[in-house]
């Protein structure tokens, strides 16, 4: 008699769940990570971290086993800190009385079979954000800066020994690639076991703009000290050419003067060489990419006697 391929592969599933059944009935011991979590007084903090599990050793039946580690999820131990003194030792019993599981099992060993603790009086304090955000545009884009956060700062609440060397916190890092519209988004503030970060989440702004070029013409060029007698500088006029969001441009086209500067500094008429390179000035959110000569020449009549 021939048996077919589905009957035989139905055979096999059977025979392998029986198997499974009759063998999950059996004991079995384990070595798992399980979470630790502690109740802190309301007006302590802790000033070191804990750990985040402790490793117990668990025998139980294998369905106890796979629904307490991998099915339930609430497996943990949970011990209290309150009413006890600033800093002490988690015992070993403290950590099987705190033993949480929805099924039952059984703790041959937890390592670490002590946790040392140190509590702080908990105090807060208000810090400046700083954003971790990149943010890259597509070919023929720009990011206006500055990079926009609300708010752009956090309170950290903690132990005041831990507090006090908090001066910035950061945002989660997050990138955004070939952007060619304005970027506005909710990012996650990094968080710690020590200190509790509020708020959790801030918006992000970035200003995308198409990039726009506009080129000033016979910019005087402004010598902030008087020249020496005999000292000429030439040329005195040069040619900019300003790069910005497009946004940004047009605001340049509406002003009636000029925008950008174009200087000479003491320090750079003190060189002892002829070629200097003026330093230029431009409004916030533009950049000067030309100017034009580059150089300009510190000429010095030496009177022979």
């Amino acid at each position: 008699m021939r048996i077919s391929i589905g009957t035989a592969a139905f055979s096999l599933l059977l025979s392998l769940m029986l198997w499974l059944f009759i063998a999950f009935q059996e004991e079995y011991e384990v070595t798992a990570p399980i979470r630790f979590e502690v109740q802190l007084p309301p007006d302590r903090s802790l000033e070191s971290p804990l750990p985040e599990h402790v490793y117990v050793k668990l025998r139980a039946t294998g369905w106890n086993l796979l629904n307490a580690l991998y099915l339930g999820g609430s497996t943990r131990i949970s011990v209290g800190l309150a009413g006890r003194a600033a800093e002490g030792i988690i015992s070993e019993a403290e950590l099987r009385s705190g033993f949480r599981s929805s099924v039952p099992l059984r703790i041959v060993s937890i390592e670490p079979n002590a946790i040392s603790y140190r509590l702080g009086n908990i105090v807060q304090k208000k810090v400046p954000l700083v954003p971790q955000v990149a943010i890259e545009p597509a070919d023929g884009y720009l990011l206006v800066p500055p990079l926009v956060l609300v708010p752009d700062s956090v309170v950290v609440v903690g132990s005041e020994e831990t507090v006090k060397r908090i001066h910035a916190w950061d945002t989660q890092q997050r990138t955004y690639r070939n952007v060619q519209t304005t970027v506005v988004g909710l990012v996650e503030v990094v968080q710690s076991p020590l200190l509790r970060v509020l708020p959790e989440r801030v918006l992000v702004k970035g200003v995308i703009q198409p990039v726009a070029e506009m080129t000033y013409f016979d910019i005087p060029v402004v010598v902030e000290s008087p020249l020496q007698a005999g000292e000429t500088l030439l040329p005195s006029v040069v040619t900019v050419t300003v790069r910005g969001g497009l946004g940004e441009i047009e605001r340049l086209l509406d002003r009636q003067e000029i925008p950008v500067s174009v200087r000479i500094s003491p320090q750079q008429l003190r060189g002892k060489g002829e070629m200097v390179a003026p330093i230029i000035s431009t409004p916030p959110g533009v950049q000067a990419v030309t100017c034009e000569p580059p150089y300009v020449v510190l000429r010095r009549i030496i009177a022979v006697q």
